[in-house]
């Protein structure tokens, strides 16, 4: 499957003025609550996952819509925000090929194209279950309250989906922390895709914080 991102990451750190102590909380927050959602995802499935986090970088939220490759790849995208003591979004982008893989994982089948889609209600799920998981890993590791609310999904060109994240994000002081993610089942089938959390400044610097860390510049 080809892989949703194809840019110089470096680029994405324009703007995001965290130094590589702070990268490295990034990067553990990361791995541990994906890994917590992938847990997750295995328990409803029934089926074991492993999975990858290649790339774990912090963006400047304009350099979003930049992120996704191909600006018309169709890309099944699954976002919603968070509220508590630290508020944001968060975003999980899946290229076609990865959601169909991810649909046939969870009913046995997928649809072949977009306009084969009848409803979208097994993807809020995933969304439910990776975001939920998420917040929830990072809450234990923080001790701040961070709470999912109901998510919303879009088959769209990738840049399109993007752009919309953005938009809404823009209207506060954020930065975007962007995971790419591959999730491999024991039949060697595999999920690429792509998970944003983008905290305010603010809440990104609570987590800070709450782990010991100086807030960021």
């Amino acid at each position: 499957c080809p892989r949703l991102l194809d840019w110089e990451w470096s680029r994405a750190m324009d703007g995001a003025n965290l130094d590589l102590l702070h990268l490295s909380a990034v990067r553990e927050m990361a791995n541990i609550g994906l890994g917590h959602a992938t847990t997750a995802l295995a328990n409803v499935t029934g089926r074991p996952f492993n999975m990858d986090v290649p790339n774990v970088e912090t963006v400047a939220i304009e350099n979003v819509p930049l992120m996704v490759g191909d600006p018309e790849t169709t890309t099944v995208g699954i976002w919603l925000p968070f509220e508590g003591e630290a508020v944001g979004h968060t975003c999980f982008l899946l290229p076609w090929e990865s959601a169909q893989a991810l649909w046939t994982m969870l009913l046995g089948f997928a649809p072949e194209s977009p306009s084969d889609i009848d409803e979208l209600a097994a993807m809020l799920e995933v969304g439910n279950i990776i975001a939920g998981s998420f917040l929830n890993a990072i809450s234990d590791m923080t001790g701040l309250r961070m709470l999912a609310t109901p998510p919303r999904v879009s088959v769209d060109m990738a840049y399109s989906i993007a752009a919309q994240v953005v938009t809404e994000a823009e209207m506060e002081d954020v930065v975007a922390l962007a995971m790419e993610t591959r999730i491999h089942s024991i039949d060697d089938s595999s999920i690429n895709g792509f998970f944003l959390c983008i905290p305010t400044r603010s809440g990104l610097n609570l987590l800070f914080n709450r782990l010991g860390i100086s807030e960021a510049a």
